[in-house]
Formats: structure tokens, C-alpha cells, sequence
């Protein structure tokens, strides 16, 4: 689905409302990377869930800032989005899925984890004084 101005207007109220964000997202820079977006939309056509796909290199792909609506929370919006995600990124040929969460985002680990993503390491975030864990899934292995 090709996204319009009012989906890019949700997608970045909806990222800068539940994620603490260094930098705001607008309409603009979700638009610059529209292709990049996964979405669930609501019955009236609202986006309700997105998650961002980016390739990093030719065997990494990250999964960004996967969001669900605080009133659609336990819907099985964030376990969809990331299913979508993974299937995305091995489409494209990915090796290795990673991703970044703030220490304190329980939900996201626990996520994450379940879909047999391994924590790496953690590093400060100066701008936002948050600690940020990464994790990481690899798809393709060496036999």
C-alpha cells in the first residue's frame, strides 16, 4: 500500500508519541523512506502499528521503532508487525536482524527475545541519557 500524507502524518505522531526520540519524525522523513514502512491500519484506515524495515548492508537489515497504538496494545499487532518484518528481510536476503531497545522497554525485550533475538550488548545514548541494549537473530546460517 502506497502511503498517503495522512498516514505519514499518523506513522510520525505515532512513533514521536510512544518512543523517546532523539530526533522527531514529520511527515517528510517518513515520507523520504516510505517503502521502508510495515503498517496494520485500523477499519477506518488510521494506522494503528507500523515498524520501520531498513537494510544496513547487504546481509543486515534493522528493524526500527515497531509501534503499536496504546489503545490497540494486546491485539497481536507487535507479534504481526514483526513476523512481517522478518519475512521482509529475508525476502530481501538479509543474514542478520538487529535491533536496538531501551533498557527499560520490558515489553519490546520479551518480544523480541521470543522470536529468538539474542542480546549483544548495551551502550549510553548521551542525547536521550537512556541505556540501549542491542539484539540480534541471525537467519542464515553456515552449515
Amino acid at each position: 500500500m502506497t502511503l498517503t500524507n495522512a498516514h505519514a502524518d499518523q506513522i510520525a505522531t505515532l512513533l514521536n508519541e510512544r518512543n523517546q526520540l532523539t530526533q522527531k519524525l514529520t511527515r517528510k522523513s517518513v515520507l523520504d523512506h516510505a517503502d521502508s514502512y510495515i503498517c496494520r491500519f485500523s477499519d477506518a484506515n488510521e494506522v494503528v502499528a507500523c515498524v520501520q524495515v531498513k537494510s544496513v548492508q547487504w546481509y543486515q537489515t534493522e528493524i526500527l521503532h515497531l509501534t503499536v497504538a496504546e489503545f490497540q496494545t494486546r491485539k497481536g499487532y507487535a507479534k504481526w508487525l514483526l513476523c512481517e518484518a522478518e519475512r521482509v528481510a529475508r525476502t530481501k536476503g538479509a543474514r542478520l536482524l538487529q535491533c536496538t531497545i531501551r533498557e527499560s522497554n520490558i515489553g519490546s525485550r520479551t518480544l523480541f527475545e521470543s522470536f529468538g533475538f539474542l542480546y549483544i550488548n548495551t551502550f549510553n545514548n548521551p542525547s536521550s541519557g537512556n541505556n540501549v541494549m542491542i539484539f540480534q537473530k541471525v537467519l542464515l546460517c553456515v552449515q
